[in-house]
């Protein structure tokens, strides 16, 4: 281990732990903190993305298009799946130790005096030094992913955007954001800005329609619902999808996207309507290069593939919506097959409901307990759900050692053209990215 990476390490670790989004002042402390910093985030070109679903494949998309077209391109997303440094990235790339620990001196040595570096949460860090850390490597444009709702999340700190996208709202961190899409939507819709270009991804709930043209409306944005698009799938594999799309922002075109899932398809709208806004506001964006970009495209946790013979895919779906795709997903590449599912789930998710969606198309089922220790499911609660609310055989329900053992059992256990699904939580299925003995 060198030297920079072991500060970075040290540093990280001693960094505040606390989620601290449910407090209403944090943005303005963040804002104070921007300011002291001679605002970083007016250096470069923001696209701002929220949503329950979507952030990551779309933002993802809009790196790489605009990475391929020659621009200079940051991305902010998060969870990260193995190391935390893939939460900040320059053109595709993890920053650097030594980015990260230069930007993180930078804003140390120009904190205002009533702020401590402990008073502002790891999260908050992150989001802080991934903006400077854009300003200081000559970023033309930021896709910058919300981490938490919208409103009261660091990444709101930052003045008005290029661009606000909002992709698929629903429900999920009920506890913090509220119980009703209103709610929801509201929270969400906090990151608009006065003046600001909105996107909002198609099939959305009237209720999210309402917030979010009502918010535009009192900020002066203009909004853009992607709705009427034409879209038929030519082929949908476990490592691809071909569609033919067309919409009102999109002119007629077949796609090779590089990203498995239905859901995908919504995201893929969404991207290709704010390609043609783009290249109407003096972004120069080749069409070739476009359909080149979303060809080569892979995201980690999202369909990905692992192996074959028998199939195994990581999938990061964490609240119902989410395992709803999955599941329509799954009919689609494999009609009439029964799956084997891993899961992990966090205890204040509503995984009830998600086992309502999985539980029907389950051949076995394998639990474990995710590496989130404050608030991960037990693997024996989950086993006394799934055998006892649900009546599931418990015959064909695994309590496993552990998270890798599960996934060497199930293995073991599969025929050659079986389905093994790894999902639940990104904090689950982090722990099989980067498996070598798959």
């Amino acid at each position: 281990m060198c030297e920079e990476q072991q500060t970075y390490q040290n540093l990280v670790t001693q960094m505040n732990q606390h989620v601290l989004v449910t407090e209403n002042d944090r943005v303005e402390i963040l804002r104070k903190v921007l300011v002291a910093l001679n605002h970083p985030d007016h250096t470069y070109k923001i696209i701002h993305i929220a949503g329950t679903n979507g952030k990551g494949s779309t933002g993802a998309m809009l790196a790489a298009i605009l990475q391929k077209n020659g621009y200079q391109v940051g991305h902010f997303s998060s969870p990260a799946m193995v190391d935390t440094r893939e939460q900040i990235r320059l053109n595709g790339q993890l920053i650097s130790y030594a980015q990260f620990l230069t930007a993180h001196q930078f804003i140390r040595e120009r904190l205002p005096r009533a702020i401590k570096a402990t008073d502002l949460s790891i999260f908050e860090w992150f989001t802080l030094i991934a903006l400077v850390a854009f300003q200081q490597t000559h970023m033309d444009f930021v896709i910058l992913e919300v981490g938490l709702g919208g409103k009261n999340d660091a990444t709101n700190a930052i003045s008005s955007p290029f661009l606000s996208v909002f992709t698929h709202i629903d429900y999920d961190h009920t506890q913090i954001l509220g119980h009703t899409i209103r709610k929801i939507a509201m929270q969400k819709a906090g990151i608009i800005k006065p003046g600001t270009t909105i996107f909002v991804a198609p099939h959305q709930k009237r209720l999210t329609r309402q917030v979010l043209r009502l918010t535009a409306a009192q900020n002066q944005a203009t909004i853009h619902f992607v709705r009427d698009i034409h879209l038929k799938v030519l082929n949908a594999a476990y490592e691809s999808t071909s569609v033919r799309i067309s919409g009102p922002l999109i002119a007629p075109q077949t796609i090779h996207l590089g990203l498995v899932g239905t859901f995908q398809l919504d995201n893929l709208a969404t991207v290709l309507s704010i390609v043609t806004w783009l290249q109407h506001h003096q972004v120069h964006l080749v069409t070739t290069e476009v359909h080149t970009a979303l060809a080569q495209l892979h995201v980690s946790g999202r369909m990905q593939l692992l192996r074959q013979k028998p199939s195994v895919f990581l999938d990061g779906a964490h609240n119902p919506d989410s395992a709803k795709q999955l599941a329509a997903t799954l009919k689609r590449l494999y009609p009439q097959q029964k799956v084997i599912f891993l899961l992990g789930f966090l205890a204040d998710k509503n995984y009830v409901e998600m086992l309502q969606i999985y539980l029907p198309m389950a051949k076995m089922i394998y639990v474990n307990t995710p590496r989130q220790h404050e608030r991960a499911l037990d693997k024996y609660e989950l086993q006394r759900v799934v055998t006892h609310q649900f009546h599931f055989p418990k015959e064909h329900l695994v309590v496993a050692p552990s998270a890798k053992s599960g996934l060497q059992m199930a293995l073991k256990q599969a025929s050659r053209d079986d389905v093994i699904i790894i999902t639940g939580s990104f904090y689950f299925i982090k722990q099989f990215e980067g498996e070598k003995n798959v």
